[in-house]
């Protein structure tokens, strides 16, 4: 079997070379480290990695952002981003930007190899420790008294089955054409259901609409 070939892009040396120790030993996974991300595609035709694993500094330094271009110029490429709080709160951004997972640094090394095969194979990948919180964020929303937002349910109206769909989708960071392919409509309907999603989410953009569904129960990772 031909090993499944992962890049790692990190700002601080000690990062990168953890994370290639680690993945290190999967005797089938292949594993390189990058200084910058020209550096992707330098290697000869076929040689390319499959996954790359970026460090949240890079984002950090350079802006999420980075997620498109991504996602536009390598769009084959299976990318996870690797940070180290347990509450970290962007880990729906990520997704809604194209990231198939977010790991933590502490992750075993079993943990992190199967997340990588899982990503790989179109599943969300998620650290438990992340699925908790999101879990945790969801149940103290749901118990907070009614006094606390009395208006709140009632400027949220009810999402189709479509809508609900399109939402589902944008939660497993597919952009608008993925999603049109995926349910069989144009990318221009697609369009009209997000701008309905936000609208009866109350959401100003589409990571604050994943945020609240997950957060509401609407849709799961």
């Amino acid at each position: 079997m031909t090993p499944l070939r992962i890049a790692i892009l990190a700002r601080v040396p000690l990062v990168r070379e953890g994370l290639r120790a680690l993945l290190s030993e999967s005797s089938d996974l292949r594993v390189i480290t990058l200084a910058s991300l020209d550096e992707i595609t330098d290697d000869a035709p076929g040689e390319e990695p499959a996954v790359l694993l970026l460090d949240v500094q890079i984002l950090e330094r350079e802006g999420w952002g980075l997620l498109n271009d991504l996602r536009t110029e390598l769009p084959a490429l299976t990318f996870l981003i690797v940070g180290d709080n347990a509450s970290d709160l962007r880990v729906a951004r990520a997704l809604e930007l194209g990231a198939r997972g977010y790991l933590l640094r502490e992750s075993s090394a079993d943990e992190m190899a199967n997340a990588i095969r899982a990503a790989h194979s179109g599943t969300i990948a998620l650290h438990p420790s992340l699925v908790a919180r999101l879990l945790e964020t969801r149940s103290t929303n749901q118990d907070r008294p009614e006094d606390d937002e009395p208006e709140l349910d009632d400027l949220i109206e009810p999402l189709s089955d479509r809508e609900l769909d399109v939402l589902r989708l944008m939660t497993r960071g597919m952009a608008n054409k993925q999603i049109a392919s995926e349910l069989f409509i144009t990318e221009h309907t697609v369009k009209f259901h997000i701008r309905s999603i936000l609208g009866k989410l109350g959401a100003a953009n589409r990571t604050e609409a994943v945020t609240l569904g997950l957060q509401r129960g609407l849709v799961s990772l």
